[in-house]
């Protein structure tokens, strides 16, 4: 392959010697840290060695053979140029064109010009009053996303009201939500408690009876820590109505206000709300400057026209009306359960373990069933800084040969935690494939963040079977032309947002070209979160990926919006905000969710338009321990608060520094494993956003320029 490339015959040699000399640093310095002494005693070389032959090998014969490939033009180059001018080797020039590359990239880190500072002081310069004056904005619903979003725009100084349909906040984690999406008390959030945690909690993250460490948030904590979070704030001081719907929203055109996100009277636009109380029924209306859509993800249950329903003689429910406590009426019954997601795996260990004579789980499509915590931490502890600090490609080739295929017996071995039967495995994610051919597709995968289907499976007593085809009185036909009697289904099958209370956009035309537009999921906004067509509003926590927290995205949603209404940040005209959603939904058409991963979203707004993204170097040179924090952790809200607008340092700080919080004590983890290769990921990031510059369109874009 060198000599394909053109390289030197000193190559080859030198990468040899490179490569053999870091194992022999990665294997003696894991083998006398302490922690591997105290957790594997005399035996540590030999683990430190199984570590470094493992996970360690995949990542570095990646990492030098981008290195080779990203600088094969350079040679070439280098050649050319010792060809033309006869004044010393090519050897000399491409060392001379890597030096001044990597000189000068430290440099610029260095001297602050790493990040973009166009957008907002690195301290959090950008305080102050609103420059276009004080506005009153309505908040629709009081759920997670309703409470960061009222939180930011009091903040930035705005008169901010609150509708609440229901007797209280909280959203799907209160008990005064009927319907639409409730968590029962065992629920637990399918992200990391760093993860899920919003930034600007003041609190004691670590929750009492999560020990030492806390993997998950049941309903109760993380509905706690809300109440906590709108307390410590006075969010909702004054500015709450509860038991009051939104019917519609009309907007009131003011003038210059036809031209477009771009304008310069920004306050022309107002929104009128038509509201009814939804205890007496009286109407009334109210008129705003902007209007914050939080409504959720799952306000209507969601559930599958299937063949046959209508026939079927058993009892049929939908995943919200289903109680633990009533768990009990399937004892001794054949139930089937539609859908593979966290709470279809919940439910189904649910039912195992309270009698239930088996159960059916049908499988649409194809999905990875992860644990819901591998080792010690949660397995979104592995979406670090280090993965999404350059491009795509980038992320999951470290994954694939660093962490997936070697790293997890390893992660596992010396825990507690139970390895599951590979055949589940194989059955789910192979065997069930509809489409086995596109196995190589890992971004098409569905994702589901619990195993309680595994240890259900474990039993016996619970079987992953394929689509549903059609109903029967008492049995279920499936698409592999199986059927099983049933007595009962079950649809985990998931919510849609409802109803747009969006007026249709003048002059725009649905995909059909039948009539006017209105956006129907986050994809039709611009970066998921303004519609092209009413720049005074925003939907504020409708930008879920396929892996990350929702809490995330809403909060850098949140405050960016907030800087949207006090002027501090202005839109593109409509015409390229349309543009943008169009690439967004052509290159997010195979994925199951709007964005990728939520840690790439929420980088691509700190940096393009919040101004808040952390600067590495300055923190290398600052705070050493925040920097291995930053860099090795996972990509959580707390990160976003070190610099720009509304930056809160020391409240940060103590988050991501909190025992535990990036790396365990009691297992080998995924920040052991990869910073074994540390020193060639900073070599290859930079070549790989040098070439996301010289060729934009290249497969290589920098993960914080493409989110998608």
């Amino acid at each position: 392959m060198l000599g394909f490339l053109g390289y030197p015959s000193w190559l080859w040699p030198l990468v040899a010697v490179a490569a053999a000399t870091w194992l022999v640093v990665v294997v003696v310095g894991h083998a006398i840290r302490p922690k591997y002494r105290r957790l594997f005693g005399w035996r540590a070389p030999l683990k430190s060695l199984e570590n470094a032959l493992l996970p360690c090998i995949g990542a570095q014969l990646y990492y030098w053979l981008a290195l080779i490939v990203l600088w094969t033009p350079v040679w070439w180059l280098a050649r050319a140029a010792s060809a033309a001018t006869g004044a010393g080797t090519a050897t000399a020039w491409f060392v001379t064109a890597v030096g001044l590359f990597y000189g000068g990239w430290l440099v610029r880190g260095f001297a602050g010009r790493s990040v973009d500072r166009s957008l907002a002081m690195p301290d959090g310069g950008d305080e102050g009053p609103p420059p276009s004056g004080r506005r009153r904005v309505a908040v629709i619903g009081a759920g997670m996303a309703g409470l960061v979003a009222a939180k930011e725009l009091r903040d930035e100084g705005h008169e901010v009201v609150v509708y609440e349909r229901t007797s209280g906040p909280g959203g799907v984690w209160a008990a005064s939500k009927a319907r639409g999406g409730v968590a029962w008390g065992s629920t637990m959030t399918s992200t990391g408690a760093l993860n899920t945690v919003l930034s600007d909690s003041v609190r004691d993250l670590y929750h009492p009876a999560n020990g030492r460490f806390p993997h998950h948030f049941d309903r109760a904590q993380f509905h706690d820590l809300l109440i906590d979070f709108e307390a410590d704030h006075g969010v909702f001081a004054d500015t709450l109505v509860c038991d009051t719907e939104v019917e519609a929203m009309t907007r009131i055109p003011g003038p210059g206000s036809g031209t477009g996100a771009g304008d310069d009277d920004r306050g022309g636009d107002r929104w009128r709300l038509r509201l009814r109380d939804t205890v007496d029924g009286t109407r009334f209306e109210e008129t705003f400057d902007a209007v914050t859509i939080c409504t959720g993800l799952n306000k209507e249950a969601f559930t599958p026209e299937i063949d046959g329903r209508d026939r079927f003689l058993g009892p049929q429910l939908h995943a919200e009306d289903y109680r633990p406590a009533e768990v009990e009426r399937f004892a001794g019954r054949r139930v089937l359960v539609v859908g593979m997601g966290e709470t279809a795996s919940d439910v189904v260990k649910d039912l195992v373990d309270n009698g239930a004579e088996h159960v059916y789980v049908s499988q649409r499509g194809p999905t990875w069933v992860i644990p819901r915590d591998v080792g010690s931490l949660p397995p979104d502890h592995v979406e670090t800084r280090l993965l999404h600090d350059g491009p795509m490609l980038h992320r999951w080739l470290v994954l694939a040969t660093g962490v997936v295929p070697f790293g997890l017996l390893p992660l596992l071995r010396p825990t507690r935690v139970k390895v599951h039967n590979p055949l589940h495995v194989l059955r789910i994610l192979v065997w069930n494939h509809p489409r086995k051919w596109q196995l190589w597709r890992l971004s098409a995968l569905n994702w589901t963040k619990s195993d309680n289907l595994y240890f259900a499976m474990d039993t016996g007593r619970a079987t992953v079977v394929r689509d549903v085809e059609r109903l029967e009185e008492d049995a279920a036909v499936f698409a592999d032309a199986g059927r099983r009697p049933v007595d009962a289904v079950i649809y985990c099958t998931g919510y849609r947002p409802g109803p747009s209370l969006l007026p249709p956009s003048a002059g725009a035309v649905d995909g059909t070209g039948g009539g006017p537009a209105v956006p129907r999921s986050a994809r039709d906004l611009y970066k998921l979160t303004i519609p092209p067509d009413h720049p005074h509003v925003a939907c504020i926590g409708f930008a879920r990926g396929q892996i990350g927290a929702i809490t995330l995205s809403s909060e850098l949603q949140a405050r960016w919006w907030a800087l949207v209404v006090s002027g501090k940040r202005r839109l593109p005209p409509a015409p390229a905000m349309r543009r943008h959603v169009a690439d967004l939904r052509h290159h997010g058409r195979r994925f199951h969710q709007p964005t990728r991963t939520t840690p790439t979203f929420a980088s691509s707004v700190a940096r393009q338009d919040i101004g808040c993204e952390p600067d590495l170097f300055r923190l290398f040179r600052t705070d050493r321990r925040l920097w291995f924090a930053v860099l090795m952790g996972p990509v959580c809200a707390a990160q976003f608060r070190l610099r720009g607008p509304q930056a809160c340092v020391e409240r940060a700080r103590s988050q991501l520094l909190a025992p535990q919080a990036v790396q365990s004590d009691d297992y080998v983890d995924s920040v052991d494993l990869l910073t074994n290769t540390l020193p060639l990921a900073a070599l290859v990031v930079p070549l790989m956003a040098a070439w996301s510059r010289i060729l934009p369109g290249f497969n290589a874009r920098h993960a914080t320029r493409s989110y998608i």
